[in-house]
């Protein structure tokens, strides 16, 4: 697919397992020497991390094949402006969010690099990790409890990866709860404690990750973080 100059868009079919194994075989240069793109969450994301590094390319991070039944309209809309348009409108490009969890500069500007943290953090120390510095650092998760939650962003700091990042952007933490009956500290406070410490702008609340509503979030493209509107606000498309 990805040497075959009438595709244009490789959308995966649904997450789970499996991206890690292929990444080795990825033809990366084929998409460095023709550039389409290439959709999906999740697993995809060490997919993602691999263009990034090295393609150069901008991809797009959002529902899988599988979801597309139950999204909504304006999602689909979304989505379809993504892969179909030079420049989306504005409002298409901008993402509502409206929680604040650190301060640092009201405002940053650069990449969005990241997806999901467990394949962020099983990406350290791979070929496929490309460098964070100068990039607003987007996280989503799922069914991970805090205390494992930290684990991760513990060795994302311990491996000096987030060294020199300009903002972060966090999207659903879905169903990251504590285990019944297991003293942890609560993820909103997990996830602040990493955040102030990286003394940049931090927005929170993003649709985009594994709750119902995984609004396209494009990787790779430059994006103001806006602290002071609580928003995000990307600043290049994706279709080359």
């Amino acid at each position: 697919m990805l040497r075959n100059p009438d595709i244009r868009c490789v959308l995966m079919a649904r997450g789970g397992y499996g991206a890690m194994r292929i990444a080795e075989s990825v033809e990366w240069g084929a998409m460095r020497r023709d550039p389409k793109i290439f959709a999906g969450f999740s697993d995809a994301t060490f997919l993602h991390l691999g263009f990034a590094r090295h393609a150069g390319v901008r991809t797009l991070h959002g529902p899988n094949l599988h979801g597309f039944a139950g999204m909504r309209r304006g999602s689909v809309k979304r989505w379809v402006a993504w892969v179909t348009e030079l420049m989306p409108p504005e409002s298409i490009r901008s993402l509502n969010a409206p929680i604040r969890l650190a301060g640092g500069r009201a405002v940053a500007r650069g990449p969005v690099l990241g997806g999901n943290l467990t394949l962020l953090d099983h990406a350290i120390g791979t070929g496929v990790m490309p460098s964070l510095r100068g990039s607003i650092l987007f996280l989503e998760e799922v069914n991970e409890p805090p205390y494992k939650i930290d684990g991760m962003l513990t060795h994302l700091r311990l491996s000096r990866i987030l060294v020199g990042i300009r903002g972060v952007a966090l999207g659903d933490f879905y169903r990251c709860k504590p285990k019944p009956r297991r003293p942890e500290l609560p993820l909103r406070e997990v996830l602040g404690d990493y955040v102030r410490a990286s003394r940049v702008p931090a927005l929170a609340g993003i649709k985009a990750g594994h709750a119902r509503r995984n609004l396209p979030f494009p990787l790779g493209a430059r994006a103001l973080l806006d602290a002071r509107r609580g928003r995000i606000v990307f600043e290049q498309g994706l279709v080359s």
